[in-house]
């Protein structure tokens, strides 16, 4: 019996681990909804980290994301793959992004930095990491750490984060935490929010942190 979508989710999301098929298989419409219940009780048992108010779970964009993953780690690890598959089975997200899209996207998508050390063998050339590299540059608040330039044209721009207050604190404590220093003057709100959270511990919790003059408006 091959792996389903579900059962990949199930692992990723109790063991930190996954396991895929071997064939790029289509995912029938009862995994599918299996996987949309596994992303409803992960939501509800995540958000409750989360400050303030996390955004309302967008199911679509979710699942978006789970398959995409479940896709792209098909194609690290199966390198007989056709290139030409890829453009079908990792196509980019294709609707409008707002809060609850960025938060459930990052449901899955903050396993970014374990799919990128398993395709650390691969190529820098190679057309699945110039892709994964512009997948995780498209969705800033799931790539903080990853080395990626997310200063061109994003998908989501840092204005949909920083509009909703679960987001941006969540961000700007991923910036913090993984001293991701490339994100910390992209942008002024980025910088500004850093000196809010920092305070007067910015020597002592990050004391290499050379933020950039803010303008008055922002001080």
């Amino acid at each position: 019996m091959e792996l389903k979508l579900s059962e990949f989710l199930n692992r990723l999301f109790t063991e930190g681990v996954v396991t895929v098929p071997r064939q790029l298989l289509a995912v029938e419409e009862a995994d599918l909804r299996e996987a949309v219940r596994l992303i409803r009780q992960f939501y509800e048992s995540d958000r409750l980290e989360m400050a303030y108010v996390a955004p309302v779970l967008d199911e679509a964009a979710a699942l978006w994301a789970a398959q995409y993953f479940f896709r792209a780690v098909q194609f690290v690890l199966l390198r007989d793959l056709e290139e030409d598959q890829m453009a079908i089975h990792l196509q980019p997200y294709g609707r409008e992004v707002d809060a609850g899209a960025v938060y459930a996207v990052d449901l899955v998508f903050r396993y970014l930095g374990p799919l990128f050390k398993l395709s650390s063998g691969l190529a820098p050339d190679d057309p699945l990491v110039e892709r994964l590299r512009a997948t995780a540059a498209a969705w800033p608040f799931s790539s903080v750490g990853l080395g990626v330039d997310v200063s061109t044209d994003d998908l989501v721009s840092l204005d949909v984060i920083f509009s909703h207050l679960s987001l941006k604190y969540a961000y700007v404590d991923r910036v913090i935490l993984l001293r991701d220093a490339g994100r910390t003057n992209d942008n002024v709100k980025v910088a500004a929010a850093l000196q809010e959270v920092l305070g007067l511990h910015q020597k002592i919790l990050w004391p290499s942190l050379e933020l950039q003059p803010l303008p008055n408006e922002l001080i």
